[in-house]
């Protein structure tokens, strides 16, 4: 029956959903959905804590793969669906990674979101098995390295246990993209986030840290403490300020930087620690026409 599908239609068959949110490093990835929502769905600041969580059964990945496959059959990279995927067992991860060998034999690489946690369940046997099937880059949300910030936003991880994650995914040989949230303390921690956020990733070598814009979603926690008084949003030149305050004491090497909604409008990109200096003047360029 598949086979009188459209394109279209194929691609329809195989994602639960109509939007696929995937990292801007892996757009010319495919794109195979293995789980929905996150194990851990508890951070006060994300609209997607209130997903349920749920594994797509092997059968049914299977076929998806089979159909990924006539749609894409040159592809080599591969991003899992799914808010954290890396937290299924190791041996479910080699299961998929053995599906997508039988039936895409020239992917030779998988990505996929990952919690800090998730990787420190898993031993550092288990994660050289999977850097050794195939497993390339994780994308890791460490929000902040303030502890006080994770704790309020219900993050579940220390500073330094991230630290730790991030350290043994160096030593496993596996890359990993981080995000970070400027303006998720609030004014009233925004130094400390600053500082705190830098002072954790030069223990680490990401591959590229992305600045997120924070946007307080309707019903989630974050957003009930801002309309009862204990958050203070920042502007988005204050936003600004305070990730130059971070990048400012970076000294992360072989990086790439980036945010893609500076002042709500403008992007800046560049590799750290090359091009440090020209991505603070362009900040201070901005915060001084405002």
């Amino acid at each position: 029956m598949e086979e009188a599908l459209t394109r279209e239609e194929l691609y329809r068959s195989i994602y639960t959903h109509d939007t696929i949110y995937i990292p801007p490093h892996e757009e010319t990835s495919g794109a195979l959905e293995v789980a929905l929502g996150c194990s851990w769905h508890r951070c006060a600041f994300c609209d997607f804590a209130k997903d349920p969580f749920r594994l797509i059964p092997l059968e049914e990945v299977e076929r998806r793969v089979q159909v990924l496959a006539r749609l894409q059959p040159e592809q080599t990279r591969l991003f899992l669906l799914g808010e954290n995927p890396f937290c299924m067992d190791t041996s479910r991860l080699l299961a998929i990674r053995a599906l997508v060998g039988r039936h895409m034999p020239r992917v030779k690489a998988l990505a996929m979101y990952a919690r800090a946690d998730d990787v420190l369940k898993k031993s550092d046997g288990e994660l050289a098995d999977l850097a050794a099937a195939g497993v390339r880059a994780l994308h890791i949300g460490v929000e902040s390295g303030c502890d006080s910030i994770l704790l309020r936003c219900e993050k579940g991880v220390t500073a330094a246990q991230t630290v730790e994650a991030l350290q043994r995914l160096d030593r496993a040989g596996i890359d990993y993209f981080v995000t970070v949230i400027p303006g998720l303390g609030g004014r009233e921690y925004s130094r400390l986030h600053a500082v705190e956020t830098a002072r954790m990733l030069n223990r680490t070598h990401p591959k590229n840290i992305w600045c997120l814009k924070l946007h307080l979603y309707p019903d989630t926690p974050l957003y009930r403490q801002a309309q009862a008084g204990h958050f203070t949003q920042m502007t988005p030149e204050e936003v600004l300020a305070e990730e130059r305050l971070m990048l400012r004491e970076l000294t992360v090497e072989d990086c790439l930087f980036e945010d893609t909604t500076v002042l709500d409008e403008y992007t800046i990109r560049g590799m750290l620690p090359d091009q440090k200096a020209q991505l603070l003047a362009a900040i201070d360029m901005l915060l001084s026409a405002r």
